[in-house]
């Protein structure tokens, strides 16, 4: 029987046909999917690879910028010729021990720390932090990961204007009215041959000038009365040459910076606290630098020859094996673990990475 030409067009689609078009369909959307979660996890995957590779290089740039800076003292003065005008020993004083322009602390298994964390600021009782608010909590360090400590004056530091008499008062310019330090700081007078370590307790400006004062006290951050005078009547020499300081000696004050690793203030996309790296400088509290930071290895680079004027490391140690004369360390080899702080979503791990860097030393070491 012939169908007529119109039903034969509305007759739609057999069975057979609807079922090959919608396989085609799910092929196809399946590819699409494919492609998309593909182009999803390649992104996912580049873009924690960056952030990891980011975190590493500003992390590398605060630790180098802080180990160059290690014992920049102006033209330096032999250990032995520095004068200590502060009341309390070295070892009380973390923050300006100056003696040790570099040191570090050694993480063991165990949580376990060569020297022990008491000589942080703030790291024991026994051990005075300078400023309230300052101190670092050792409790938040991670386990098994090195702490950096460098010792340096402020940069830059301001010329005398006059001859420095032992017990006098220094001249300094203050440009602008602003010499780079308030009273109160603990700062530092260096020559070529000598140095001292003060507290400004006074300070009085005059346009481009400036004169620091430097009375006595009993706090263990405060001045030493000089000799057997009654306190406040008589500073503390500032010398211990006895001579005057030249117009090439710099004042600045002194800082300490510590780099150690603990968690971060803030969260990943998962809710968790990532380690980070965190700095804390002079007076001031720890500071959070680098999210993804999860550990800090360290090898100084000592040069057993530095007589021959030729800064070369010969051996590279823990500092817990450094030789007592830190001024042989002319190195530092930083062993970084990163990671991309977020996790990737089809693993649910992090991108993790170990970066490694040698910083040399342009003013802690001593000999050449």
């Amino acid at each position: 029987m012939n169908v007529p030409f119109g039903r034969r067009l509305s007759a739609g689609f057999s069975l057979v046909e609807l079922m090959i078009a919608t396989l085609l369909g799910v092929v196809v959307i399946a590819g699409i999917v494919a492609m998309f979660s593909g182009n999803s996890r390649a992104s996912a995957l580049v873009g924690g690879q960056a952030r990891l590779q980011e975190n590493a290089r500003y992390a590398f740039d605060f630790i180098s910028r802080g180990a160059r800076a290690a014992g920049y003292f102006g033209c330096g003065a032999q250990p032995q010729n520095i004068a200590k005008v502060l009341v309390g020993d070295w070892a009380q004083l973390p923050e300006f021990d100056i003696t040790r322009p570099i040191a570090g602390h050694e993480g063991h298994r165990g949580g376990a720390w060569s020297p022990s964390l008491s000589r942080l600021p703030g790291g024991s009782a026994g051990n005075v932090n300078f400023a309230p608010g300052g101190a670092i909590d050792i409790g938040r360090i991670v386990p098994e990961t090195d702490v950096l400590v460098v010792r340096h004056i402020q940069q830059p530091g301001q010329r005398l204007l006059e001859p420095l008499l032992p017990t006098g008062d220094p001249l300094i310019t203050a440009p602008r009215g602003e010499p780079g330090f308030d009273v109160g700081d603990i700062v530092m007078v260096a020559d070529c041959e000598q140095a001292a370590v003060f507290r400004v307790t006074d300070m009085h400006i005059d346009g481009a000038r400036a004169t620091l004062r430097h009375v006595s006290g009993a706090g263990p951050f405060d001045n030493a009365a000089y000799l057997d005078s009654p306190a406040g009547l008589q500073p503390s020499t500032l010398s211990v040459l006895d001579r005057p300081y030249g117009p090439e000696a710099v004042v600045g004050a002194v800082e300490s910076t510590y780099f150690f690793i603990a968690p971060s203030l803030h969260l990943d996309s998962q809710g968790n606290n990532p380690s980070a790296l965190w700095q804390k400088v002079g007076a001031s509290g720890p500071v959070e630098l680098v999210q993804g930071v999860e550990d800090m290895q360290l090898l100084y680079g000592v040069d057993t020859t530095l007589a021959d004027g030729v800064a070369n490391p010969n051996q590279y140690l823990p500092f817990d094996q450094v030789p007592a004369d830190v001024g042989k360390i002319v190195t530092v080899r930083a062993t970084l673990r990163v990671n991309s702080v977020d996790p990737m979503a089809d693993s649910e791990q992090r991108l993790v990475r170990t970066f490694s860097k040698t910083i040399a030393l342009r003013n802690a070491h001593s000999g050449v």
